[in-house]
């Protein structure tokens, strides 16, 4: 960022604002000058409230149901009835003089927290108020089925082509663009001890599990958003399965009611990994051990498949998206 700082330094001022919700981030950046902004929230919580969020909710969404019947408004049961709330996040931030637009990250839902979505729709709300354009960036890949994020923005920068095309093709206007590989290459999320790590966790891994070399080892991203479509991937893996050690990636806050991340997948993929020869956990945020694996499934581009395909091939199996090839990638 401060490579880019500089070269634009002539021809436009770019400021970088924190939300002091993530002040601890501000030393790790002092080289770019951070300004640190407040946002003010208010929360609807307890169970009444949330009883009369729900209610909202389902008026707004009235009959409106899936293709085989199933209400939109009877999916919000489980979570707004089990203690949901309503939230609303201001920024507390004066317009800076000759503000010229707002750019910020678009968050992805298989790899964004919370607060990172939180704010960037209070930031959104922000410009639109000040009446100044937001650009989105493209950190995570953009090029999956959710595209509610990206159409927020009033244009998007992509770092794939894959991305740019099918934005344009989804989100139907003209505010897409392609930025050259060279400067694509400043939005990166890959760190450089990533490779020294990887080869460490691969020694260490391939005598814990006993893994033999005639294995053919694949690393599955998981995430408990898309339980049922990870199982109908195994599901297709599975004639396969004396060949194969599966590798599943898990966190510790994709918990749900009272199972963790690992327990979930032992309980509903029970009878398909009796197929499988072998298989393991993996901790979601040290991202180097799928160099362990001689490729990456998954069925959403995400986080580690933007790792994986600069090294080492990775497969998307998403029969919703569209066909497409590039480098290391295949969909």
């Amino acid at each position: 960022m401060q490579t880019l700082q500089t070269r634009v330094e002539h021809y436009i001022d770019l400021l970088f604002y924190v939300p002091h919700t993530s002040s601890d981030i501000i030393e790790k950046i002092q080289c770019l000058a951070p300004v640190t902004c407040n946002t003010r929230t208010r929360t609807a919580t307890g169970s009444d409230q949330a009883y009369q969020v729900y209610l909202a909710k389902r008026d707004f969404l009235g009959k409106k149901a899936f293709t085989d019947g199933l209400l939109f408004a009877d999916t919000l049961l489980l979570d707004d009835l089990g203690g949901g709330r309503a939230r609303q996040t201001e920024f507390d931030l004066k317009l800076p003089d000759r503000t010229c637009a707002l750019i910020l990250q678009d968050p992805s839902p298989l790899g964004s927290s919370e607060t990172e979505e939180t704010m960037f729709h209070a930031a959104i709300l922000w410009a639109r108020e000040n009446k100044i354009p937001a650009l989105g960036y493209e950190l995570l890949p953009l090029d999956t089925r959710w595209t509610l994020a990206p159409s927020l923005p009033d244009g998007i920068i992509t770092r794939h082509p894959e991305s740019r095309d099918y934005l344009k093709k989804q989100l139907d206007h003209n505010n897409i663009w392609l930025i050259p590989p060279y400067e694509a290459a400043i939005f990166t999320s890959v760190a450089t001890s990533f490779h020294v790590n990887g080869v460490k966790s691969c020694y260490h891994h391939r005598n814990q599990h006993k893994i033999t070399a005639d294995k053919t080892i694949l690393y599955l991203p998981h995430n408990v958003a898309m339980v049922y479509e990870y199982q109908q991937l195994i599901k297709l893996l599975m004639p396969m399965g004396k060949k194969l050690h599966l590798m599943f990636s898990i966190g510790k806050d994709q918990i749900r009611g009272a199972h963790t991340h690992q327990q979930i997948i032992e309980t509903v993929y029970h009878k398909e990994l009796k197929h499988f020869t072998s298989f393991s956990f993996h901790d979601m945020n040290f991202p180097w051990e799928m160099m362990l694996a001689d490729c990456v499934v998954a069925c959403e581009a995400g986080f580690n498949t933007q790792i994986a395909e600069k090294e080492m091939p990775c497969i998307i199996y998403d029969p919703r998206m569209p066909v497409m090839g590039r480098g290391n990638k295949k969909k």
